[in-house]
């Protein structure tokens, strides 16, 4: 699957991907299992290996809202909080499924990056902020089938990949309405393909 998170197709992570790599430990998490708990100092980075975390934040009725996902061959920490300022999370990190993660210490990965790439911090922040704004325009701005359509273009494989409830929290609808919008997409894929056989069938009896 593509990755998830545009902002790290623009960032060098090099530097830090090898400190990982060379020095990360592998761990493995049941589902369920998490990196960090909401409101608790975030003390690991890492990539994951196989299966898939969720970062997942409490609204004001209790209830669990997914904010953004970590997929295989992407980092997995609390970047704006834990990896660039040493805050407390505002999300929780969990384990969608069974994973695995080669992990280091936040603090050991952030002095070794910022040696070796002094510009990495304002690299990450920059494009963290674009990535903010982009996403809220969308929630301002498209419907929600529009921000179906421009997540499974952008990302072919996510229907097939992760949980439906986990996706439809993650547009900001409800997992009714996002059966919804695929049952209209089926439909209309239905309706398409039985005007393409009614056109071929009519085709052939013309050039017969």
């Amino acid at each position: 699957m593509a990755q998830l998170n545009d902002f790290m197709t623009r960032i060098d992570r090099s530097v830090l991907n090898d400190y990982v790599a060379a020095n990360g430990k592998g761990v493995v998490y049941a589902k369920g299992d998490s990196i960090v708990q909401q409101g608790c100092l975030c003390r690991y980075v890492g990539v994951v290996q196989s299966g898939y975390f969720k970062y997942m934040a409490l609204n004001s009725k209790g209830q669990e809202v997914v904010t953004g996902f970590s997929c295989e061959d992407e980092e997995v920490t609390d970047y704006v909080q834990g990896f660039l300022y040493d805050h407390p999370s505002l999300t929780s990190i969990v384990a969608g499924c069974d994973a695995e993660v080669q992990r280091v210490s936040v603090e050991d990965a952030r002095r070794f990056t910022i040696e070796r790439n002094p510009g990495f911090v304002a690299e990450v922040s920059s494009n963290l902020l674009r990535e903010a704004y982009c996403r809220y325009l969308k929630i301002l701005v498209k419907t929600p089938t529009e921000r179906f359509h421009e997540l499974v273009s952008h990302y072919p494989g996510i229907i097939h990949n992760l949980p439906i409830q986990e996706i439809a929290s993650y547009l900001g609808i409800s997992r009714r309405q996002l059966h919804r919008i695929r049952e209209a997409e089926s439909a209309a894929d239905t309706s398409k393909c039985e005007n393409f056989k009614e056109n071929l069938s009519s085709a052939l009896v013309f050039t017969l």
